[in-house]
């Protein structure tokens, strides 16, 4: 039964191998596409493109193996299995360790160089399974270009070396370099042509100034004076530095005699010594420079204190101005109400002329108080008139006697209290009332007239 249908489904897939085809090709284009479509996106379409070609290498490296295993040695599957995973999981594993070493230290380390010896191993063991020279060149090489690809990619020109890295005697350029097919550097094609004259000239400058022979010495000029219709100055200039550095090279490569030796060595001594005196001068100027720098921010700072010294007088200056104006003001001010006291007091004094010039003659010497009680009368601004009082004033003796007209029986010292003055005042205003009434009662303009 199972061979009847194992019959008809090879049968089958004869008879629709166009749509297999088909159907195999649109398995294999529709992740290939969605697969693409995601590396364009991530903006790094080549670190796809890398992993789908480390695959294919090492499904090719993991034919070959196979192929080595079970045909060239006639293994079993099974061993031709192990065989077909060691050598890509092991690649894979170093890859890595590679990886993050370069991460973690700036450079691959010894995973790196497994990853290029187990290449090398793969491709030659895979190289075995060709049957041609081409196909044994093919699987050598696909094991080595998936190394050269991941190590390119990891380092990118900025792998750190080891301390202990070596440097190869022999290497492509150097083979080059050394065969005269390359020259060290970048050199554009007009700097290698001026090169070439350049040699050319001094070649033949050379031959003609030591040849012995005449014929060859004429053919030399001969082919100097063509080439220099071809050169210009700076070429010939060239060409005869490098003539006289050959003739001069025997005499500069000599071994020093001894005096000369004692000459260099006490030329190297006289320099060492002017050295370290030009060193000793530069110490010292370091010192006059920083003594320098010092003194000017002493200056500074002098100049400051100064400029805030110059301003403290400025503000003392002005507020003193300003006192001694207030203090003029005040004096002007002080001066003024003196003035007005003076001529309110000649005011009364008027008035008192006038009204005595006023009275009759014999009221007039009735009314003059005796010398001896030494009263006088003094007149308001409203006309009354009130006894003097020495240091008191008419307000204040005004005051007091209507005080005690209200309350006869009152003290001096409620009187005071009332007034507003002190005890003293009021006892004194009372007794000069007193004493004039005594003196000369009955007289014009007496406290009875208030």
């Amino acid at each position: 039964m199972t061979g009847v249908d194992a019959g008809v489904v090879a049968a089958w897939c004869r008879d629709h191998v166009a749509e297999l085809l088909i159907a195999g090709l649109a398995v294999c284009v529709l992740p290939l596409a969605w697969l693409v479509r995601r590396a364009v996106r991530s903006g790094r379409p080549d670190a796809w493109l890398a992993r789908v070609s480390f695959l294919v290498g090492f499904a090719w490296s993991g034919e070959a193996m196979w192929e080595v295993a079970t045909q060239k040695l006639g293994l079993s599957p099974v061993f031709a299995g192990f065989g077909f995973f060691l050598f890509e999981a092991m690649m894979a594993t170093a890859m890595i360790r590679a990886e993050r070493s370069q991460v973690r230290v700036g450079r691959p380390g010894r995973h790196g160089r497994a990853v290029w010896l187990i290449a090398v191993v793969a491709g030659l063991i895979a190289a075995v399974a060709g049957d041609s020279v081409v196909e044994m060149g093919l699987r050598l090489a696909v094991p080595l270009l998936v190394a050269y690809q991941w190590w390119v990619g990891l380092s990118d020109d900025g792998a750190v070396r080891a301390p202990d890295a070596i440097t190869w005697t022999w290497t492509p350029r150097r083979l080059l370099i050394a065969a005269g097919l390359a020259r060290p550097g970048v050199s554009d094609l007009s700097t290698v042509d001026r090169e070439r004259q350049v040699r050319t000239v001094a070649k033949v400058a050379h031959r003609l100034h030591s040849t012995r022979w005449a014929w060859r010495r004429g053919w030399c000029q001969m082919r100097l004076r063509s080439l220099a219709m071809r050169s210009d100055d700076a070429v010939l200039d060239a060409a005869r530095v490098r003539v006289e550095r050959v003739w001069r090279a025997a005499e500069r490569t000599r071994p020093a005699t001894p005096a000369e030796l004692e000459a260099v060595a006490s030329v190297r001594a006289e320099a060492e010594a002017a050295r370290a005196e030009a060193e000793r001068f530069r110490t010292d100027a370091e010192l006059a420079r920083a003594d320098l720098h010092r003194l000017r921010a002493e200056v500074v700072r002098v100049r400051d204190h100064a400029d805030r010294v110059q301003a403290d007088a400025g503000r003392i200056r002005a507020e003193a101005e300003a006192t001694a104006a207030e203090a003029v003001e005040a004096a002007r001010a002080e001066a003024e109400a003196m003035v007005a006291e003076a001529e309110r007091a000649r005011a009364e004094l008027e008035a008192v002329r006038a009204e005595l010039a006023a009275r009759p003659a014999g009221a007039r010497r009735l009314a003059r108080p005796s010398s001896r009680s030494q009263r006088a009368v003094r007149v308001l601004e409203d006309g009354d008139s009130v006894p003097h009082v020495p240091r008191v004033g008419a307000a204040t003796v005004r005051a007091v006697l209507e005080a005690r007209r209200a309350e006869p029986s009152a003290t001096q010292k409620e009187i005071a209290a009332r007034v507003q003055v002190s005890d003293r005042t009021v006892r004194a205003v009372l007794a000069a009332v007193s004493n004039g009434r005594a003196g000369d009662r009955g007289t014009v303009g007496g406290p009875s007239a208030v």
